[in-house]
């Protein structure tokens, strides 16, 4: 028989997505709960608030490259050294899934009216159960200035849903005694934004506070798909054929904005807007239920999102916290959320630098998500950091009875407030400042 648990490696390996779509990933933010808008480095100050760029360190070039070429028995290969990925792993989900494989292993072993029903009944709770990931990477190259501080920056990043589809057909061949392939599916429906632009800053010198301003024009591809890919063991092969065919393509420009005061070089106050240009995008999907439902067209809307935040600076500490004016839309079926953040840095010699953050949805739709990283700056020239996410019913389990495990398909017996805390999510940067 066909293994189900195909499945497992569609929606965590090849599904980027999640319910809220992740706007941008930033290895040092990140690890800091996400904040950034008053606190971003200068190099990746395009991607959250376009007025950091002038504020901070001047006459200085920082880049960032999505990856770095090498070769590999004269072929020419990519390293990436810019990326990011966050799952948001859903406990019923993947509890629905382990139920599936048990009772699939049960039947197989012993098919009897028993196993026979609990195999259909599993398939039946599975069907129309969701889980999501995102993923992104970015490059820049930044030139900050006491005058006219100006960014040329590559963002891109995916945010999809992955809907177990399961056939009444493989229901009812279950309750026979006579399921052999499977007709269900997974459904992929999502959006791909990719973003191509020039920020530009600009500073005011006062007694007490400098005030800078900035603004973030930008050219957007956006890529709408939705695809089923079969459980069987040929599903993976008809993905890579067909996933190319369910892109649906658009363009248009769009404009971040930001303003930053900051006091004493100490204690700085700024908000931002990201995506100031509202966007509707519809993809047609049967993504919203089971397989026995009609198809229905999914609506994901690219919304302005205003945050506001503080964060107090010294060479060693950083500290800083922020919230989200409005909510963040996303797709419609699902809950919106608004998001406050809040993180710290500790930094050592300008060596090593230790970071841990928070972030709280205050509409309660969402659990905590705790967030740690480190980074290590040589000579203060490369940087190198790297974050990771950690939230009930994580990607992979943190700490069980002592060891290490993979937290992934055994989250149907910790859930609610007996769940593990597990990592969701990561994020490695690679930058250099000269």
């Amino acid at each position: 028989m066909k293994r189900i648990v195909i499945i497992s490696a569609l929606t965590c390996a090849i599904a980027p997505t999640t319910f809220a779509a992740q706007l941008y990933f930033d290895a040092r933010n990140d690890a800091m709960g996400g904040a950034g808008v008053a606190s971003s480095d200068f190099v990746t100050a395009a991607f959250v608030n376009p007025a950091l760029l002038g504020q901070g360190k001047t006459d200085y070039i920082g880049v960032i490259l999505p990856a770095i070429p090498y070769s590999a028995d004269g072929n020419a290969r990519y390293a990436p050294t810019s990326f990011g990925v966050q799952t948001e792993t859903s406990d019923a989900f993947l509890g629905a899934l382990d139920n599936v494989k048990t009772a699939q292993d049960d039947y197989d072993n012993n098919t009897t009216p028993l196993t026979a029903a609990a195999y259909a009944n599993a398939l039946g709770e599975f069907d129309g159960q969701r889980m999501g990931v995102d993923a992104g990477t970015s490059f820049a190259i930044a030139l900050p200035s006491k005058a006219l501080s100006v960014a040329f920056f590559g963002n891109s990043y995916m945010t999809s849903i992955a809907t177990a589809k399961v056939s009444q057909s493989d229901i009812d061949l279950a309750n026979n005694q006579n399921l052999d392939d499977l007709d269900s599916k997974v459904n992929l429906a999502g959006v791909s934004v990719s973003d191509l632009g020039l920020a530009l800053s600009m500073n005011w010198e006062a007694d007490i506070a400098t005030v800078s301003i900035g603004v973030s024009p930008k050219y957007q591809r956006i890529d709408t798909y939705s695809y089923d890919i079969s459980l069987n063991d040929d599903g993976l092969r008809e993905f890579e054929d067909g996933f190319l065919d369910g892109l649906d393509k658009q363009s248009h420009f769009n404009l971040d904005a930001g303003v930053a005061i900051d006091f004493y070089d100490t204690f700085r106050v700024a908000v931002s807007g990201r995506n100031m240009l509202n966007k509707n995008l519809e993809i047609e999907t049967t993504a919203y239920k089971g397989i026995n439902q009609a198809d229905e067209k999914m609506l994901f809307t690219l919304a302005p999102l205003v945050t506001a935040g503080f964060a107090l600076h010294h060479n060693y500490t950083t500290l800083t916290a922020e919230m989200d004016l409005n909510d963040a839309i996303g797709f419609e079926s699902n809950s919106e959320s608004r998001y406050a953040r809040a993180g710290i840095e500790a930094n050592l010699f300008d060596f090593l630098q230790l970071r841990a953050g928070v972030r709280h949805d205050l509409n309660d739709f969402r659990d905590d998500l705790y967030t740690l990283g480190f980074g290590i700056s040589p000579m203060d020239l490369i940087h190198i950091d790297l974050a990771a996410t950690i939230s009930k019913n994580g990607a992979y389990s943190v700490y069980q009875d002592g060891e290490f495990n993979d937290g992934g398909l055994n989250t149907t017996n910790n859930t609610g407030d007996d769940a593990t805390y597990g990592i969701d999510g990561f994020v490695l940067q690679i930058s250099a400042k000269f």
